[in-house]
């Protein structure tokens, strides 16, 4: 047990980031005080222009530093290794992409969206660009059972006009 010089608070040495340099290893500051002081100090920082720069470089930086880029990249054999689950995983997303090959976004850039992968709606798509259809994603559920969206709350969008009223509200949203 340890207490944390800035909140006062007597917790388990888990609660504290190690460092060798302290006496028993361990930070003097627990870590929901480091992380509270972290954000504070980096919101602080990127309230300007030449802050937000400097953050971006240092970040930078840091991820070749710490051989991220290295981590967080597949190798051939890890990449086709996740498509081969994916396909085994979802064989009804596969058939409907191949049918809807053909089809082409309006605007160069953007993604073609299915809202459903039923064999009936393989050619409905919703054109979204990469963002906004990165974003909408987050907010979704697939149903494997019925091959469409439901939204968080466990709502089923079985019809496009539900499913682009769900992603109108998201869009405005967030």
């Amino acid at each position: 047990m340890k207490v944390c010089f800035k909140c006062g608070i007597e917790k388990p040495l888990s609660d504290y980031y190690k460092h060798k340099q302290m006496g028993d290893g361990h930070l003097n500051k627990c870590k929901t005080c480091t992380k509270k002081d972290t954000k504070r100090q980096t919101e602080i920082n990127i309230s300007t222009p030449e802050g937000l720069e400097k953050e971006r470089t240092r970040h930078r930086e840091k991820y070749y530093r710490l051989g991220y880029k290295d981590k967080h990249k597949p190798t051939p054999e890890m990449k086709k290794q996740q498509i081969d689950r994916f396909k085994k995983k979802y064989p009804e997303k596969i058939i409907i992409k191949n049918k809807s090959s053909h089809l082409k976004p309006l605007i160069k850039g953007n993604n073609l969206h299915h809202w459903s992968y039923n064999l009936e709606h393989a050619k409905s798509v919703i054109e979204l660009n990469l963002s906004d259809h990165n974003k909408l994603h987050r907010f979704l559920k697939y149903d494997q059972k019925t091959f469409m969206y439901k939204d968080l709350n466990g709502v089923l969008l079985d019809t496009k006009e539900k499913h682009i009223e769900y992603m109108n509200k998201i869009l405005k949203t967030f």
